[in-house]
């Protein structure tokens, strides 16, 4: 099992005001977001995900998988407003045995969740898609996300210098 990711998630869940949006795409979104901003901000990720650009944005299955398998996690079937299935992960296990998230991690965390905890899915999605990865990739490729941050802080300078 990779402790982080699991850490990761769980306080992620703890920070949540609005659990029962937490499906599986909005909880493997929210760690892209996290791996994202901590690669911007210190040039790695938290969870350690090979993030890939699949047909509908940055997702991998780890998220899910690691729900599945692990005691600490339920992976609820509910439905949505509009009547349909969705697969909804909730964290049951102790936040106290979650113990590898430094304080910059916890940061960024508790950053991203108050960007995002309001949005609604399809705003929150807008975010996701407004992200630099995203943006600059093509469909179905691995995003380095401490390389994209580094290539999206020279093209920031780039159109700096040539806004002047």
């Amino acid at each position: 099992m990779n402790k982080k990711l699991h850490d990761l998630m769980a306080f992620l869940y703890s920070k949540i005001t609005h659990k029962a949006d937490l499906s599986k795409a909005r909880f493997t979104k929210l760690v892209y977001l996290a791996d994202w901003k901590m690669s911007q901000r210190h040039g790695r990720t938290i969870s350690n995900i090979e993030w890939l650009f699949n047909h509908y944005g940055p997702y991998v299955d780890d998220v899910v998988n690691l729900a599945r398998d692990s005691s600490d996690f339920n992976v609820v079937i509910t439905r949505n407003p509009y009547g349909s299935l969705k697969e909804q992960i909730e964290f049951v296990g102790d936040i106290r045995n979650c113990n590898t998230i430094d304080s910059d991690e916890a940061q960024v965390i508790e950053e991203i969740v108050r960007e995002t905890d309001a949005l609604y899915f399809n705003d929150f999605i807008d975010h996701v898609y407004s992200t630099y990865p995203v943006k600059e990739s093509n469909r179905y490729s691995v995003l380095d996300l401490p390389k994209m941050a580094q290539k999206e802080v020279l093209a920031n300078k780039a159109l700096h210098r040539t806004s002047r």
